[in-house]
């Protein structure tokens, strides 16, 4: 998923017209740095395989999950982790966060 498609994606979800679930596997220090607004929770990739249980609510639910990181790859590597998992609906958002303040809100500091 491109940085411009979610970013339509979570307007759509601020009107309530799409829902999804957003996150955000980078580690918390690069959360104070900068974070996607909407971003629905932080779970380190490191982390995700021993903390699956907070989130199979989101499988049951049947949702889109969407992945995203600093650059891309530890985001592929959580929805490797996801699908393997069950998750049937998982996206990556390519170029992660750094490619998202490029393209979408500058704001958004580089790190």
């Amino acid at each position: 998923m491109t940085p411009k498609e979610l970013k339509k994606r979570l307007d759509l979800r601020k009107d309530g017209k799409d829902s999804f679930y957003l996150l955000d596997v980078r580690n918390p220090n690069e959360v104070e740095i900068c974070a996607i607004e909407g971003t629905d929770l932080l779970i380190p990739v490191g982390e995700l395989s021993g903390r699956l249980s907070e989130i199979n609510p989101w499988k049951e639910s049947d949702k889109e999950v969407i992945v995203y990181c600093r650059s891309g790859g530890r985001s592929a590597m959580a929805c490797g982790i996801l699908k393997q998992s069950g998750f049937a609906k998982v996206h990556n958002v390519e170029g992660g966060i750094l490619l998202y303040s490029d393209e979408v809100d500058s704001s958004l500091a580089k790190y």
